[in-house]
């Protein structure tokens, strides 16, 4: 008796980012738009909050931009964009890459000014750049300072939330308790709860901006990319 097996497909988990790229990589106008003005503001402002100079960020992420089609500086012919394959949110990957050129980029100024010597015989085979490379293990897309200071920030920014409509939020996001069930709960209309957590969720997204800026006035973010650079690796 022969059996039938199936294998269930699941579905990719950023197909809709995978579906923009290919999109935009086949020249469709209102994709490449998108992309564009999707990432090029948060890309800039992610370096200025890393302590990038304006000019700086604006020319790196405009090289980025070109290379994401095919015109890079360094001649490239495949697109950057190309390589995205979906294994993370492109928002993550955006991010990474252009962070990722920001450090080489460092890394090579280190590099011209700072040639190394080599007194011992088994470094001479070894490559100088990776050498001056690798003194900076602890770099990474988000360094700990802007981690906590975010973190902190939102923290405070639930914390000055009503209880009861602290609760409210709790036990829909955290739990999936329906906004009917908790009307009934409260004892109120379902209306007045989607308008309550809507109205809550507007004031955690204002207060942990404010308090963010609070902390650093150099930080330019906006709302939005508070959200990216969590999704890209930010534990709350």
């Amino acid at each position: 008796m022969s059996e039938s097996i199936t294998t269930e497909v699941k579905p990719l988990k950023h197909a809709e980012d995978l579906e923009l790229v290919g999109r935009a990589l086949e020249g469709e106008t209102v994709a490449v738009r998108q992309f564009q003005d999707t990432y090029r503001p948060l890309l800039a402002r992610v370096l200025m909050s890393r302590g990038v100079g304006r000019v700086d960020a604006e020319d790196l992420v405009a090289d980025i931009f070109a290379e994401c089609f095919g015109a890079g500086k360094n001649g490239r012919t495949r697109p950057l964009l190309s390589k995205f394959e979906g294994r993370s949110s492109l928002s993550t990957w955006m991010i990474r890459t252009t962070w990722n050129r920001w450090l080489d980029l460092k890394r090579r100024d280190k590099f011209r000014g700072e040639l190394p010597s080599y007194e011992d015989d088994d470094e001479r085979g070894a490559d100088p750049f990776e050498r001056i490379a690798g003194t900076d293990p602890g770099e990474d897309l988000l360094d700990r300072d802007l981690a906590e200071m975010m973190g902190r920030a939102i923290r405070e920014a639930f914390d000055s939330l009503e209880p009861e409509i602290l609760l409210m939020l709790k036990l829909s996001h955290l739990h999936g308790v329906s906004q009917s069930a908790i009307a009934r709960m409260w004892r109120i209309d379902q209306t007045r709860v989607s308008r309550t957590l809507s109205r809550a969720r507007e004031q955690v997204a204002k207060a942990t901006m404010q308090k963010l800026r609070e902390a650093d006035g150099s930080i330019e973010l906006e709302w939005e990319d508070f959200q990216k650079l969590c999704a890209a690796g930010l534990d709350l």
